[in-house]
C-alpha cells in the first residue's frame, strides 16, 4: 500500500510539471464520426481505457511526425488497456485524402472526424498537434501542445507512469 501511495505522489508531479493540468476536466460526451462515417461516442471510447487523444489536419508537418510515434505507442501497450485515437480535423472534401494517408502510414489505432474543430476547442485547443491524455472514467490528465522532435520520450515516460498505477492499483485490490 505504501509503495501506491508513494507512486501516486511521483505520478500527480509529474503530471503537474506538464503543460496543462486540470483535474476536474472531463471528456466532452460528443459523437463523432470515423473516416468509415461511423458514429463513435467519446465517452465509451474512454471507459475502462487510459486514452490519448491526437488532434491534427493533413497541413501540420509536426503532427505527422508525432502520429509514427503515437501508433507504436498504441501497439505497444494496449494490452494495458491504453489506446490512441487520432482526430482529424481536415474538411469533408478532404476525407478521401486522410483516409488514404492513413492507410498508407499503416496507423492502426482509430482516426474520427472534427471537420468544424468543435471538440479540438471545446478540450482547449489552439496549436497543433494537440494531445489530450484522459484515464478510463473520462478525466482528462493532462494536455500537451506543439511537438518537437525527442518530446516522444516524455510522453512515453508519462503513458508508462499511468498505465504502471494502474497495474500497481490491480495488484493491491
Amino acid at each position: 500500500m505504501c509503495k501506491k501511495i508513494i507512486f501516486y505522489i511521483l505520478l500527480q508531479a509529474f503530471l503537474m510539471s506538464s503543460d496543462i493540468v486540470n483535474s476536474d476536466e472531463f471528456i466532452p460526451d460528443v459523437r463523432l464520426k470515423d473516416i468509415n462515417k461511423k458514429k463513435i461516442q467519446l465517452t465509451d471510447i474512454s471507459k475502462d481505457n487510459y486514452v490519448l487523444f491526437n488532434f491534427w489536419n493533413m497541413a501540420c508537418e509536426p503532427c505527422k511526425k508525432e502520429m509514427k510515434f503515437l501508433n507504436e505507442f498504441h501497439k505497444k501497450y494496449s494490452d494495458y488497456n491504453f489506446k490512441v485515437i487520432s482526430i482529424n480535423m481536415d474538411s469533408p472534401r478532404s476525407m478521401s485524402k486522410v483516409k488514404k494517408y492513413v492507410k498508407s502510414s499503416k496507423y492502426v489505432f482509430d482516426v474520427l472526424q472534427d471537420p468544424r474543430m468543435d471538440l479540438f476547442k471545446k478540450m482547449g485547443g489552439s496549436i497543433m498537434p494537440f494531445v489530450v491524455i484522459a484515464d478510463n472514467e473520462g478525466r482528462i490528465i493532462n494536455k500537451h501542445i506543439g511537438y518537437n522532435l525527442g518530446d516522444e520520450k516524455s510522453l512515453e515516460e508519462e503513458i508508462k507512469a499511468l498505465i504502471s498505477f494502474k497495474i500497481d492499483s490491480n495488484d493491491n485490490e
